[in-house]
């Protein structure tokens, strides 16, 4: 099944990253004390938080997630509206949404990449 792009999904999954959202407080304090505008610190979160979220969605979600995002990015878009509708842990507010949306959709195609490695 193919589904269209639809940015309106992004800010649901983002919800790992909401105030809201009940992590431990290891995993909270880890993501308050990364730089979200720093390539490595934002890979080494999207590891912990994301990954095992990702893994557990049907490969039709992946795909939609991942196509999702690229074409977005492709558009140009900066993902202002997608960020305006969270409150997220990070310390620091994002300087550049495409850039924290680029490195997202790097470490999707990974896990995903990983995974059908190792089926």
């Amino acid at each position: 099944m193919r589904f269209k792009p639809d940015i309106s999904i992004l800010p649901g999954f983002l919800f790992v990253f909401d105030i809201d959202y009940p992590h431990d407080g290891s995993v909270e304090e880890f993501i308050c004390l990364a730089d979200v505008n720093d390539y490595t610190d934002l890979s080494m979160v999207f590891d912990l938080v994301v990954r095992p979220e990702f893994l557990n969605y049907s490969d039709d979600d992946k795909c939609w997630l991942i196509e999702t995002i690229a074409f977005f990015m492709d558009e140009g878009n900066s993902f202002e509206s997608v960020f305006a509708k969270r409150s997220l842990l990070f310390s620091d507010e994002i300087e550049d949404g495409r850039m924290f949306m680029r490195t997202l959709l790097e470490r999707l195609r990974t896990y995903r990449r990983e995974r059908l490695r190792d089926e």
